[in-house]
């Protein structure tokens, strides 16, 4: 029967006010903290290359835990006045001799405002950490001194955060046991990502601390950076759902340079790609597929015979992030089922590298057709795939219908595009003709004059009507994108983005 080093934190005030870089809340508290915190309350004993050191560098090298947390939910945010940290003011004001307290010289005029907002915990105040214990035989002497640093812990999140631990060694029966939701460790994308500790953190905690110490001297400080070594790993619950698993292409002409392609015949764009896709994968199937497989999964067509259709989407990016940004499409994404990983990543791997053909004349002007080049991580792509609790329209959302100008019909419209495409969270949204985004055309298919504006649309969307909605998820929940909505959702129309890139 396999084993688990178990850490249990009960939190004694039933909050938590620990957040991650940029201010954002974090829970469950990430092993990393937990980490942190046993480094803090043990640090008399590390340095001497002792049990204790020998089972934090052994705990680095474990695959990351299973962390099983109450339900939270997350409070209103409140004001405190707090030091500003401009010291170095007051005592450049006392060196000149001002010693009254008065304009720079008085502490109390260097505070200012902070926004705190703790996650209330419900139920029992307890987070468990469970790592399962190799089969291979380890140092005896690391668990035992991991359970007894462990118990030492006092707070978890900020100093208010007061906690008692306790540690030991358990079954999978009693893991089974143990309430709360349970957090996995994915090698999947996920909305959520926590900060695990990783081979060399504790090496890098004790030098922050020797930094931190030495920070005086030669009388010029010296500002501790952050902590750099640790490793974001997805977590999970078993009842999310899964995100879409995709491939960011970049459009590059042959000297380098990016193409920017007309937001307005984006769905052109998609089609090249979708075209290009159709060759790669009659060429190159992946195993295990049967004949009809490329026409329903690469290029979309629905089989009439069965309710169940997987299609892949083509998602033309416009440049967004900042408020001059042209939203020209650079850049292309293929989005895939949920699950569909192994598909995606085969498709991707093929294309990457292949030049596009359009199919009448060349609309790229003298450089040509661009190329595909396949990026891992970009700038422009993670507004449109990184977690978030607003999102708003970049393209304009193709309703299943017309709406006859009835607010109402608008709304059965909206909550239907939203089934349909597999967004089940709960939310609040708006909608309008206009996008968020400075940038984005109307919804509009003519203007005053009754000439063709806005986005090309395909054909048979034409007579439907099309909107820009945004949307908020409730509770704060953060959905991990991509998200594209509405009938338009494969070719590029309906794609949104984080609405404070707008």
């Amino acid at each position: 029967m396999a084993e688990y080093l178990h850490i249990a934190v009960t939190f004694l005030d039933a909050r938590f006010h620990g957040t991650e870089d940029g201010g954002k809340l974090e829970w469950p508290p990430s092993p990393l903290r937990l980490f942190q915190a046993i480094v803090a309350a043990n640090a008399a004993e590390l340095g001497s290359d002792g049990a204790l050191d020998r089972g934090l560098t052994w705990l680095e090298q474990q695959e990351p835990p299973l962390v099983i947390a109450p339900n939270c939910r997350v409070s209103a945010p409140y004001c405190l006045s707090v030091p500003n940290n401009s010291m170095d003011i007051v005592a450049r004001a006392w060196s000149r001799g001002n010693y009254f307290g008065s304009g720079d010289a008085n502490p109390a005029t260097h505070r200012t405002m902070k926004s705190i907002r703790p996650v209330h915990i419900a139920d029992d105040s307890t987070v468990h950490f469970a790592w399962r214990l190799p089969n291979a035989s380890h140092d005896q002497a690391v668990v035992p001194s991991l359970i007894k640093a462990a118990r030492r812990i006092v707070s978890l999140g900020w100093g208010v955060d007061l906690a008692v631990a306790d540690a030991d060694l358990i079954s999978s029966v009693r893991l089974q046991s143990l309430r709360g939701e349970r957090w996995l460790a994915t090698s999947t994308l996920s909305a959520q990502a926590l900060r695990t500790p990783t081979l060399g953190t504790l090496a890098a905690l004790k030098e922050r601390h020797g930094a931190f110490l030495r920070r005086l001297e030669g009388g010029v400080l010296s500002p501790v950076g952050p902590l750099r070594c640790f490793e974001r790993t997805a977590y999970r619950r078993p009842t999310d759902p899964h995100p879409h698993p995709h491939a960011i292409f970049e459009l590059r002409h042959d000297d380098g340079t990016f193409c920017a392609y007309s937001q307005r015949r984006l769905i052109h764009l998609a089609g090249m790609v979708r075209h290009l896709a159709k060759e790669t994968m009659q060429k190159f199937p992946p195993a295990g597929v049967d004949r009809d497989w490329v026409e329903r999964y690469v290029v979309g067509h629905r089989d009439e015979n069965t309710r169940e259709h997987r299609q892949l989407s083509y998602l033309p990016l416009p440049s967004i992030g900042h408020p001059y940004a042209d939203q020209a499409v650079r850049r292309v994404m293929i989005a895939a089922p949920s699950c569909d990983d192994f598909h995606i990543e085969h498709l991707a791997r093929r294309l990457n590298g292949l030049q596009l053909r359009p199919e009448v004349g060349n609309e790229f002007g003298v450089k040509g057709p661009p190329t595909l080049i396949r990026v891992e991580r970009d700038n422009i792509a993670r507004h449109y795939t990184a977690p978030a609790n607003q999102w708003a329209s970049v393209t304009p959302v193709i309703l299943p219908g017309h709406d006859d100008r009835k607010p109402a019909k608008t709304r059965r419209l909206i909550e239907t595009a939203l089934v349909q495409s597999g967004i089940e969270q709960p939310c609040t949204y708006e909608w309008s003709a206009f996008s968020h985004f400075r940038n984005s055309l109307s919804a509009h298919k003519y203007d005053r004059d009754r000439r063709p504006t806005g986005y090309f649309r395909p054909n048979h969307l034409l007579s439907q009507t099309a909107v820009h909605v945004t949307l908020t998820f409730n509770d704060d929940v953060a959905v991990q994108g991509p998200l594209a909505i509405g009938a338009g959702r494969h070719c590029g129309l309906g794609v949104l983005a984080h609405r404070n890139w707008c």
